[in-house]
């Protein structure tokens, strides 16, 4: 960097916090340990914000190159706040064994393979049909087989996919908001953000996956490549089923004649990727999956608590099963409103209305993970808000919930942690500007 020796010091001290940092949470780190975590995460994201709000045209490639270098530390570690690689392992071996991963769940699988019963009890779902989509599913398949015996070899192999499309991502983002005519030191924001490198590279979420094909359908989209990029969209959509909810925002990109063609050809590559796994009993067993996400399962919500004491408080139990599908119906609407509402003109709008119909949908879902913010922090990017920033911070509240044996969450924090990211935004909507933007006055090119 083309620093003063004052603020290289500076900057390379905060480097080096930042370096033991990641090595702590990605060497054998235990996520019982909240306090640990807090600690950690509060001293990234002062390092993140002073590396972003410190950078220069001149630095760009330097600290991009910095991102790759904290993701390439978590490259032969294990997984230490999430256990879900033991799905997406145990379902590529179901492939590697020639079962449909679809057909049957953990508990009926009555074949033997290597590190079963370690896969099985790892587990946090042994009793529901697997919810992950083919492109996903070709992953985890490419774990098991180039890596057949050994768990940690699988990881290693699945999270360089994850870290390859991470390094994509990384390099066409600048170039994308260069295209767009944005200014390509936005990219920071998502490339040396905390949560992204330890949700993504760390723990293998495959929201890395989506993100890229995304990236690369709306850089087609604005070379106008209308066609590609429908392929690529349908490639994000079969990794992890959120970039459906996009769609309808095409209609106000695109001409209504290109819009259809674009659906066509994304219909047609999104459903050719399903073919391997058809069957008779794929889409009841995958809907049946899907459902629990607003009938059953419930983390880190903010709507739906409220809603949920006052249940309590009328009729005396958990009312889930009427009020989630409720509010996902609500959430949906939501979504088609802000994606429908006018014609879409600049990218800029393009992008805002994909952050606010998502943050919409998150705020009403029964679920949000971590990683579940991470979206809202691409879509931010391209935009002058920065909320999404601040929540992929304070979500990091939600991990209290495994530091007790009852896994009990704390309602305080998750509190706290939607009263403060919710006024934030606020506070950006109604004041046009936010105090951790970069400056818009950096030459683009």
């Amino acid at each position: 960097m083309q620093l003063n020796s004052s603020l290289f010091s500076k900057s390379l001290f905060v480097q080096s916090v930042a370096v033991a940092c990641y090595f702590y949470i990605g060497c054998d780190f235990n996520r019982e340990n909240f306090y640990g975590l807090l600690g950690c995460f509060a001293l990234l994201f002062a390092a993140y914000v002073f590396l972003v709000k410190g950078a220069k045209k001149e630095s760009l490639n330097q600290l991009l190159g910095i991102s790759i270098l904290y993701r390439l530390f978590f490259l032969l570690s294990i997984p230490t706040l999430s256990d879900d690689y033991f799905r997406f392992i145990w379902d590529g071996q179901l492939m590697l064994n020639g079962i449909n991963p679809f057909d049957f769940l953990p508990t009926e699988v009555n074949i033997d393979f290597p590190n079963q019963g370690e896969l099985l009890a790892g587990m946090n779902s042994p009793n529901y049909y697997t919810v992950y989509p083919p492109m996903s599913q070709i992953v985890y398949f490419l774990g098991a087989w180039l890596s057949p015996n050994s768990i940690f070899g699988s990881i290693v192999i699945m999270r360089s996919i994850i870290l390859a499309a991470e390094i994509g991502i990384i390099l066409l983002l600048p170039k994308l908001l260069r295209l767009l005519k944005m200014n390509p030191l936005n990219s920071l924001w998502y490339a040396l953000n905390p949560l992204v490198i330890i949700e993504l590279t760390g723990n293998l979420h495959f929201e890395g996956i989506v993100l890229f094909f995304f990236l690369v359908a709306i850089y087609l989209l604005a070379l106008n490549k209308e066609k590609l990029g429908a392929v690529a969209w349908a490639f994000a959509a079969a990794t992890k089923l959120i970039p459906i909810f996009f769609l309808p925002i095409v209609l106000r990109k695109l001409s209504f004649k290109k819009s259809i063609l674009f659906y066509l050809i994304f219909g047609i590559a999104f459903m050719a990727l399903w073919i391997p796994f058809y069957n008779s009993t794929l889409l009841p067993h995958f809907l049946q999956s899907v459902s629990l996400y607003s009938k059953t399962f419930e983390f880190n919500t903010s709507v739906h608590y409220i809603i949920r004491a006052i249940g309590f408080e009328t009729v005396g139990w958990n009312i889930i099963e009427t009020s989630g599908p409720w509010l996902a119906r609500i959430a949906y609407l939501g979504i088609l409103f802000l994606l429908l509402k006018k014609k879409i003109l600049t990218w800029n709008g393009f992008f805002i209305a994909l952050l606010f119909a998502m943050s919409w949908y998150y705020l009403l879902a029964l679920i949000v993970h971590p990683w579940y913010s991470i979206t809202l922090v691409f879509l931010s990017v391209f935009t002058r808000f920065r909320f999404p920033m601040l929540w992929s911070f304070l979500v990091i509240l939600s991990y209290w919930t495994y530091s007790n044996p009852a896994l009990q969450e704390n309602f305080w924090l998750i509190s706290i942690e939607y009263s403060i990211v919710v006024g934030f935004a606020l506070w950006e909507i109604l004041s046009n500007k936010s105090p951790i933007s970069i400056s818009q006055k950096t030459n683009y090119l």
